[in-house]
């Protein structure tokens, strides 16, 4: 006869015997791993979301505008809309969904790179605002081509075999979208939490591109390494529960992603809840904006999800930040980011002495859209910086 196999006991084997509950703990806490973005239930998909504007750069608090997002159209009317659109293919033959705006014989280019469980969409604060400073600098044309790109399995793009979930991958992805896009150079990359990993990819895999070809460099709330030992501000009881919900949910996720993803749907309050307490610091941030990160993730399968995971608690590209130090190089974080604390921005900082080290007050690991105006004028700067020293090797 067969042997039994041995009983689960304790916190575990109450997961497996209900493994929804490891799901809605392991999706909160999995989304949380890279932005603690929830997943939007099925029932906002087309309603039309407002979200108030956090940036004083274009209103005083007392004369905030709204501006509308669409869960078919989360870039919205506060977005400015792409010149041009193209799909980009990766050395696995993954199409990535890319979007430019400025003239195509811009003498910059600045790429956008966007961090887990996004999209380009992250980003649309930014796109508007340097595509409107851009187009008055310079007697309206804009000095500066803007592109913005989906990640693999995320947003508009396609998916990868999941052994291809891997920050290797992505940085040969963001290689390709630079050698379709921006053959010539000079470039700026711009990464936020995952997409700045991204950039760090790059710089191991192609170290010979930062000087000659990427002028500048923007690693925004992200991380060289040391995810796995993150407690995304929780209590160390909670953190313990997390070691025991996570291969639950993310075995759940990748083998049975129908009833994930049907838990996820059920369970949205409570994720999205986890959302507004973990990616925002402000206390009185837009609900609708909280909404507006939710339905721009719904399209990220909770398997993609789950595999790109283990890419990012294994993450160690510490000695991959020296090509950085050739190049003027911005480290921005929010100064209350539960999900990658500022400590790991210092980190990075150390290993760059030159950088400039921006900490944004009272924001969170979703800085981008909690404080825009502060993470659009630094990124205005930098390319100020990168635009000057690519004009004077020019001339020289």
């Amino acid at each position: 006869m067969a042997a039994r196999p041995a009983k689960r006991t304790g916190l575990t084997g109450a997961l497996s015997r209900h493994p929804a509950a490891g799901v809605v703990g392991g999706l909160v806490g999995l989304a949380a791993a890279g932005t603690a973005a929830g997943v939007a239930a099925s029932r906002m998909a087309g309603r039309r979301l407002r979200a108030a504007e956090l940036s004083d750069e274009f209103s005083t608090p007392a004369e905030h505008t709204k501006a509308e997002f669409r869960r078919d159209d989360p870039l919205g009317a506060a977005s400015r809309s792409a010149d041009r659109t193209a799909l980009v293919k990766t050395d696995d033959d993954v199409l990535l969904a890319v979007e430019e705006i400025g003239p195509a014989d811009a003498p910059l280019t600045v790429v956008f790179v966007h961090g887990y469980t996004l999209s380009m969409a992250s980003w649309t604060f930014q796109r508007r605002t340097l595509a409107a400073e851009l187009a008055t600098e310079n007697g309206h044309r804009p000095d500066a081509r803007l592109v913005f790109y989906d990640q693999r399995g995320h947003g508009s793009s396609g998916r990868g075999h999941s052994e291809n979930s891997t920050i290797d991958q992505l940085a040969r992805d963001l290689s390709a979208v630079l050698e379709a896009r921006v053959p010539r150079g000079p470039v700026v990359l711009v990464g936020h939490s995952m997409g700045g990993m991204t950039i760090m990819g790059l710089a191991a895999l192609r170290p010979d591109l930062f000087g000659p070809k990427v002028a500048a460099v923007a690693l925004i709330s992200t991380s060289s390494g040391n995810l796995a030992d993150l407690t995304f501000g929780l209590p160390e009881l909670l953190t313990r529960v997390r070691a025991a919900v996570f291969p639950v949910a993310a075995w759940t996720m990748r083998r049975r992603p129908a009833f994930a993803e049907r838990t996820r749907r059920m369970a949205a309050d409570i994720v999205s809840a986890a959302t507004r307490a973990l990616s925002f610091a402000s206390s009185d941030v837009d609900r609708a904006l909280v909404h507006y990160v939710d339905a721009m993730i719904a399209g990220t399968p909770v398997d993609v999800i789950a595999e790109f995971y283990p890419a990012l608690a294994g993450l160690d590209e510490t000695g991959s930040l020296k090509p950085l130090r050739a190049i003027p190089t911005l480290v921005l974080t929010g100064d209350k980011d539960k999900l990658i604390p500022k400590e790991h921005s210092e980190h990075i900082v150390e290993e760059l002495p030159d950088a400039e080290f921006v900490v944004v007050p009272d924001a969170g690991h979703l800085v981008l859209l909690e404080k825009p105006a502060e993470v659009s004028s630094a990124l205005t700067a930098l390319l100020r910086r990168a635009a000057a020293t690519t004009s004077a090797e020019r001339v020289g």
